[in-house]
């Protein structure tokens, strides 16, 4: 089971393409991410608004993490796909940082230990 790709060169200790692993083709294949599955499944420390972050997932999470590269783990956690679908008025839940983190480490420790 693939979990984070330590190799993979990247400037963001989150992003995306540590987590997901390349198919014989050299697409990304989502359906092999131990992560991708994982984030839903945290628990829900709150609900934000969108107000001036519409379109924005960077932004809405430097507001809330104080960290831009959260971005994309917000978006999975809400079934979001694009940033269009980040709108004024909706309302989002969001898992804690510790919780974030907490995942990342399991899933490196977990990698060590299957390898």
């Amino acid at each position: 089971m693939f979990y984070i790709d330590n190799n993979t060169n990247t400037t963001d200790k989150f992003d995306m393409c540590k987590f997901i692993e390349l198919d014989n083709y050299g697409v990304f294949d989502c359906l092999n991410s131990y992560m991708l599955y994982a984030i839903p499944q945290l628990p829900t420390v709150g609900t934000y608004k969108i107000r001036l972050e519409a379109g924005a997932p960077d932004y809405l999470s430097k507001n809330l993490y104080g960290d831009e590269q959260y971005w994309w783990i917000l978006m999975w956690y809400n079934h979001l796909l694009h940033p269009d679908d980040l709108t004024v008025g909706l309302e989002i839940k969001y898992p804690s940082l510790t919780a974030i983190q907490q995942l990342y480490t399991n899933a490196s420790l977990a990698q060590k230990v299957n390898k």
